[in-house]
């Protein structure tokens, strides 16, 4: 059985993070084996991201490595296997989900029995659709396909200024907002979450609580 965590943005090994890091790790067994997938940043953003986590986790007394967009399918998919937690790393979503899809990565994750922990960006590439705030691409939300692990969107740092996009983007689907410091937590069939988090369908805002239904 799959577990998902979708983290709001907060630096996962400080304050806040360090909490739902850890139940993540004690949900994936025993000394866990960890896979980091830094997929949304280039060059040496990316070595330098995947050394400071292996550091942090190891810190954390668990053993990480690394997987990269380029290595063959056969080493991907057996690093897959033998890890009992996968960390999305936050990055470029539009770069992280076309490396998932030109790789097998789309593929294996679709059958991942572990622990999947997607920060920021990374989380909201989890789910079906990765809904994108105005930027620099454009003047409203972008919706792009996701690896569609999950039927709703996350939009992590969330922020009550964003309201309006974020009233948007739900016509028509369900649409949860993480602040900072806060987590959505999803496996069989269960979603609960740490600290505040809003949802937002159809266009209304409600504050989520652990027994209101999606």
């Amino acid at each position: 059985m799959v577990i998902l965590y979708f983290l709001g943005g907060q630096d996962p090994f400080l304050e806040k993070g360090i909490a739902i890091l850890c139940r993540a790790i004690r949900e994936a067994g025993e000394n866990p084996q960890i896979l980091i997938l830094p997929w949304g940043l280039d060059g040496m953003e990316a070595v330098s991201k995947a050394t400071q986590l292996r550091s942090a986790f190891k810190d954390l007394g668990t053993e990480a490595e690394v997987a990269w967009p380029d290595e063959d399918v056969d080493t991907l998919r057996e690093k897959v296997s033998s890890s009992d937690l996968v960390f999305l790393a936050d990055g470029d979503a539009r770069i992280m989900r076309r490396r998932m899809s030109q790789s097998c990565m789309s593929d294996l994750m679709q059958n991942y029995e572990g622990v999947v922990v997607g920060d920021a960006m990374g989380g909201a590439v989890m789910c079906q659709h990765v809904i994108l705030p105005p930027d620099e691409y454009g003047s409203s939300y972008t919706v792009i396909l996701g690896l569609n692990l999950v039927d709703f969107g996350v939009v992590p740092r969330y922020r009550r200024e964003i309201d309006p996009f974020m009233t948007g983007s739900s016509m028509g689907r369900t649409v949860f907002g993480i602040p900072d410091g806060s987590a959505l937590m999803y496996g069989a069939g269960i979603l609960s979450h740490y600290g505040t988090v809003y949802m937002f369908k159809n266009g209304k805002r409600t504050t989520l609580t652990d027994t209101l239904p999606y």
